[in-house]
């Protein structure tokens, strides 16, 4: 299974990542979410999702998705 980090998850992109990761749970697992700001969306994606790791860049800054890129955990 592969763990996932996904930068922009409430984007155009990172919306379509999240479709492929409900077809194929077996394949994939959102280990961390990161968003620009707070939003609805990003709320529903944590709740459904439940990754180790979450981050809105324009409250934690980047020190926050330093970690987050940086982890071990994901693949």
């Amino acid at each position: 299974m592969k763990r996932l980090a996904l930068l922009g998850s409430t984007g155009s992109i990172g919306r379509q990542v999240l479709d492929v990761v409900r077809w194929h749970p077996d394949e994939f697992q959102v280990h961390a979410l990161v968003a620009g700001r707070p939003s609805e969306a990003f709320d529903a994606q944590v709740n459904e999702f439940h990754p180790r790791l979450s981050c809105l860049t324009s409250e934690e800054g980047a020190d926050r998705l330093i970690d987050i890129v940086c982890d071990q955990d994901v693949d």
